[in-house]
C-alpha cells in the first residue's frame, strides 16, 4: 500500500466512530443518489447482486437492501474500522465484507449492481478505475455512483488551492460512456454549507476521516489558512451517474 492510501486508511480508521454523527452531507448525497434513479432500479427484472465500493458505515447499502430484492450484498472498504461499523448495521443479515482498496479489486463481473457514494474520488487514478469497472461488468449490469466533481470547493480555491484536493472531471467520465456499450444518465447538484472559517471546514472533514490531501503543500500554505478568519461558504458540487451496460 502506497503512502497516500495508507493515509486514507488511517484517517478513515480514526473517523469511523464519529462518521455517522458528522456525515450529514454524505447521507444527503446518498439519499439523492437513490432517489434520482430508484425508478430505473425497480425496473430490473432480475435480483441484484450488490457490491458497494467504499462502503463506510454501510448506510447506503442498508437503504438499498430495504427497498430492493438482493441475492447477495458485498461491502468493500479500505478502513477496517469502517467495516466494523457496517457489520453492526448489518449484523442480522447475510452480508459479506471485504477489507480492501477498490483500486486493486478485480471481480466486478460477479455483480450486476455496483454502487459507490462519495468514495471513488479517493482512487489513485479515478478514470482508470472506472474503465476497469466498465470493462469488467456484464451486459445489463448497473453502476450507480456519486462523487465531488472538479467544480467542488471553488470558493476556497482562489486563496487556498494547494490545500484543496483535485476531484474528477465529469466531462471525462462522460467521454468514457459515450459509446454503444452503455446507456447513462448524469445529474448534477450543488450542496452548500457555511463554516465559521476555513479551519472549521477542515476540522469537519477530519471528524469523519476525509481530511487527507492528494496535493503537495508547504508550511506557508498552512499559515495562510490559519490566518484566514472569515466565514466560508463551501460548495459540494456533486455528479450523480446511473450507468447500464447494454452490450458486452
Amino acid at each position: 500500500m502506497d503512502t497516500f492510501k495508507k493515509k486514507v486508511k488511517n484517517s478513515f480508521d480514526e473517523g469511523a466512530d464519529c462518521y455517522d454523527k458528522h456525515s450529514s452531507i454524505q447521507k444527503e448525497i446518498s439519499k439523492n443518489l437513490l432517489d434520482l434513479f430508484f425508478n430505473e432500479l425497480k425496473q430490473n427484472k432480475e435480483e441484484f447482486s450488490l457490491l458497494e465500493l467504499g462502503c463506510g458505515t454501510g448506510f447506503c447499502s442498508k437503504k438499498i437492501s430495504e427497498n430492493l430484492s438482493l441475492s447477495r450484498i458485498h461491502l468493500l472498504d479500505i478502513s477496517n474500522n469502517m467495516i466494523k461499523k457496517s457489520k453492526i448495521r448489518f449484523k442480522n443479515h447475510n452480508v459479506f465484507f471485504f477489507k480492501n482498496d477498490f483500486d486493486f479489486f478485480d471481480n466486478f463481473e460477479n455483480y450486476n449492481l455496483i454502487v459507490s457514494n462519495m468514495s471513488l474520488h479517493w482512487s489513485k487514478d479515478f478514470l482508470k478505475l472506472i474503465k476497469k469497472i466498465l470493462n469488467s461488468i456484464k451486459k445489463k449490469s448497473i453502476v450507480l455512483i456519486s462523487f465531488p466533481n472538479s467544480r467542488s470547493f471553488s470558493s476556497l480555491k482562489t486563496k487556498h488551492h494547494k490545500l484543496i484536493n483535485d476531484f474528477p472531471n465529469e466531462k471525462k467520465m462522460e467521454e468514457l460512456l459515450n459509446n454503444k456499450k452503455f446507456n447513462f444518465t448524469m445529474k448534477r447538484m450543488i450542496h452548500e454549507l457555511e463554516y465559521k472559517n476555513i479551519m472549521f471546514f477542515f476540522k469537519s472533514l477530519k471528524k469523519i476521516g476525509a481530511n487527507v490531501s492528494n496535493n503537495v503543500f508547504n508550511i506557508q500554505d498552512l499559515y495562510s489558512m490559519r490566518r484566514d478568519k472569515g466565514k466560508v461558504r463551501v460548495n459540494f458540487d456533486i455528479s450523480y451517474f446511473f450507468i447500464r451496460k447494454i452490450r458486452d
